[in-house]
C-alpha cells in the first residue's frame, strides 16, 4: 500500500471533494447532500464559491454550518479552473476528486473508487456516469464496459483520445492520488481547460483502473457556458487552444501517442467549422473565423490530413480540404435526419 495513502492501520485516507460553485442554486443543494452522505465518510469536502451572485454562497455557509468536513471558500468570480485551482492549493487529503456544483454523485461513489485503488495500487480510479439532463430527454449511460480492468497510462490516453471506453478529458468522474497532482493546475481563463490537464495527469500515472458502475450524475443544462449556442466562438476557439496544448504536451512527453492527438486535434478545425456555420446566432456573419479555421486546417497538408483516418473521417477531411460548404450541408443533412 502506498505509504501516502494511509499512515496507520487503524487510520483511514482522506479525501479531498473540490466542488467549484457558480450560479447553480437551483441544484446545489442536491450536488452537496449527495457528497455529504457517502457510505465513506473520511472526507474533505471543499466549497470553491467563484462570485455567485445567487444563493449559492448562503447556501454554502448553512452546509458549512452543520457539518465540519466542509470548508468554504468565497472569492471573486475567475472561472471554473481558478476555482479548482484555489481548491488545490488547500486540499490536505490523501485522494483527490471533483464534483460540479449542478451535478451529484451515488453514496457509494468514492468507497467504491478508494477501494479500486488500494486493491490494485492504481494512481486514478475512474467510474461509469449516467448522463442527465434538464430537458425531456431519456438519461444516456455510457454503455462501453470496461469493468475491473486495469490500463497504463498510454492506454488511458490513447482511449482518451479515440474518445471509447468512459475515462474521458473530464475530472469529475475520476479519484487521483494526491502525490500526482502535485503542482499540476488548470489553464485558467479557458473553457475546456480539462485537456492538457488530464494529459498531464494521466502521463504521470502508473496505471488506471475502471469500474463499469455508472456513479456519477452528470447534468447537462442547455444555458450552461459549455453548451450556450451563444458562446459558439469562443467554444471553438479555447478548445482548439487547449488541444494544442495537450498535443505540445504529447509531443514533448508520450510521443507514442502525438499521431492519436494530432488526428483529434484536426478533426476540431472540421467540428468548429461546422458548428459555427449551422449556429443560428450567426456568430461570424463576415465568415472571417471560418475562413481562419480553414486556412490554418490547410496548413497541416493533404498528406498529413489523410493519414490514420477511416472512411468516414477521410471523405469530412476531403470536402473541408476542397469544399467546406459542401462539408456544411452534408453534415446539416446528417443532423436532420439522424
Amino acid at each position: 500500500m502506498d505509504s501516502t495513502a494511509m499512515t496507520s492501520q487503524d487510520k483511514k485516507p482522506l479525501i479531498s471533494v473540490i466542488v467549484p460553485i457558480f450560479r447553480v442554486e437551483k441544484y446545489l443543494e442536491k450536488c452537496v447532500s449527495s457528497i455529504i452522505s457517502q457510505t465513506y465518510s473520511n472526507l474533505e469536502i471543499i466549497l470553491v464559491d467563484d462570485g455567485s451572485d445567487d444563493n449559492c454562497p448562503t447556501i454554502c455557509d448553512n452546509f458549512q454550518a452543520k457539518d465540519s468536513r466542509i470548508k468554504v471558500i468565497h472569492k471573486t468570480n475567475g472561472g471554473l479552473s481558478q476555482a479548482r485551482n484555489y481548491g488545490l492549493r488547500i486540499a490536505t487529503g490523501d485522494f483527490i476528486g471533483f464534483v460540479d456544483g449542478d451535478d451529484w454523485i451515488e453514496p457509494c461513489m468514492y468507497e467504491a473508487l478508494l477501494s479500486a485503488l488500494l486493491d490494485t495500487g492504481a494512481d486514478i480510479a475512474v467510474c461509469n456516469y449516467i448522463k442527465e439532463s434538464t430537458e425531456p430527454k431519456p438519461i444516456q449511460r455510457i454503455a462501453e464496459s470496461s469493468e475491473g480492468k486495469l490500463y497504463s497510462s498510454v492506454e488511458a490516453m490513447k482511449m482518451i483520445l479515440n474518445s471509447t471506453g468512459f475515462v474521458g478529458n473530464f475530472v469529475w468522474n475520476k479519484l487521483y492520488r494526491s502525490s500526482l497532482l502535485a503542482n499540476v493546475f488548470f489553464p485558467e481563463g479557458k473553457l475546456y481547460e480539462d485537456s492538457p490537464w488530464t494529459a498531464h495527469v494521466v502521463c504521470r500515472a502508473k496505471s488506471i483502473i475502471c469500474i463499469d458502475y455508472p456513479l456519477y450524475h452528470y447534468l447537462y443544462r442547455p444555458d450552461s457556458l459549455s453548451h450556450d449556442d451563444r458562446q459558439i466562438v469562443r467554444r471553438t476557439m479555447d478548445k482548439l487552444e487547449m488541444r494544442e496544448q495537450r498535443l505540445k504536451f504529447i509531443h514533448e512527453h508520450c510521443p507514442v501517442l502525438e499521431k492519436f492527438a494530432l488526428f483529434e486535434f484536426q478533426n476540431h478545425f472540421c467540428f468548429g467549422y461546422i458548428n459555427i456555420s449551422l449556429n443560428t446566432y450567426n456568430p461570424d456573419p463576415d465568415w472571417t473565423i471560418r475562413r481562419d479555421l480553414h486556412r490554418r486546417f490547410r496548413q497541416f497538408g493533404l498528406n498529413s490530413i489523410m493519414r490514420f483516418v477511416n472512411l468516414k473521417y477521410a471523405l469530412a477531411r476531403l470536402l473541408f480540404w476542397f469544399s467546406p460548404w459542401l462539408l456544411v450541408k452534408a453534415a446539416s443533412f446528417y443532423k436532420r435526419f439522424r
